[in-house]
């Protein structure tokens, strides 16, 4: 998902079920356990992996929501 209610105010997208082993990147974090060493992620976790991960190689291309 490139783009969402409030992506680019700092909302953090989480997603699961995606077949590899993708993090995600800094605004969208991947929370399926497979990722996760088959644990649970609490949103705190989430939000610390997403600082450490870049941005979307294709976030320049979304067309910035007003």
């Amino acid at each position: 998902m490139m783009t969402w209610n409030h992506a680019r105010k700092g909302a953090l997208h989480l997603f699961g079920h995606v077949h590899c082993n993708w993090q995600g990147t800094a605004n969208s974090v991947n929370v399926g356990v497979d990722v996760w060493g088959f644990y649970p992620v609490t949103l705190i976790d989430a939000a610390r992996r997403a600082k450490s991960l870049p941005q979307h190689r294709h976030w320049k291309d979304v067309e910035p929501r007003a």
